[in-house]
């Protein structure tokens, strides 16, 4: 008769499973995985949250600078008003001014013009193109051209007259025909003068 240790097999049964974790080669690799795995997604999650951080604190950075935009735009609205309204009277005051040299531009050439003319002479017509004044006359001899020129050279609101045309008709009467270059600043006259001598 045949006896059986069942006790032998059944713990021979237990020695013979297999262990939940294997630590041969093949269990391993499974670790490695799983660790990999593991360190993949706690990054991930680590920099999804770095960059939601980094995210909302922008967007309260944009809150509080759209606060402070909406709070400055009654004074921006005010300080372009204010440039506006600055560049306009600007432009009046240099309208003014320029209005004001020239309504004193021509009293300052006929009182100039008036000193420079000599006795025996009396003009014409005077004519007035940017800064060049044409002057036509009449003079009963030579010398008061010659001095109305001299005079006119003389004068620091005067450059360089020329004498155009000079001719006299069959009276004795000398026409004239001549220009010259006028300034409201007398100290250009003079420097142009000088650079002309």
């Amino acid at each position: 008769m045949i006896k059986i240790n069942l006790l032998v097999e059944a713990r021979a049964a237990k020695v013979t499973r297999k262990p939940l974790i294997s630590v041969g080669v093949e269990g391993l690799n499974n670790f490695i995985l799983v660790a990999v795995l593991l360190v993949g997604i706690a990054a991930v999650g680590v920099t999804y949250w770095r960059l939601s951080s980094t995210l909302s604190g922008i967007e309260q950075e944009i809150a509080v600078n759209q606060k402070e935009f909406e709070r400055l735009k009654p004074i921006i609205a005010e300080v372009e008003a204010f440039k506006k309204s600055n560049a306009e009277l600007k432009h009046k005051i240099e309208v003014i001014e320029k209005l004001k040299a020239d309504q004193y531009g021509p009293v300052r050439i006929m009182d100039e013009v008036s000193k420079a003319l000599p006795d025996l002479l009396w003009l014409s017509d005077l004519n007035l193109s940017g800064s060049t004044i044409t002057l036509k006359g009449k003079a009963l001899n030579e010398n008061a051209v010659a001095n109305f020129i001299s005079n006119l050279d003389a004068s620091p609101y005067f450059a360089e007259p020329t004498l155009r045309i000079m001719s006299q008709d069959n009276k004795g009467i000398f026409s004239f025909d001549m220009a010259c270059t006028f300034t409201y600043s007398p100290q250009e006259a003079t420097a142009a003068s000088k650079s002309r001598s």
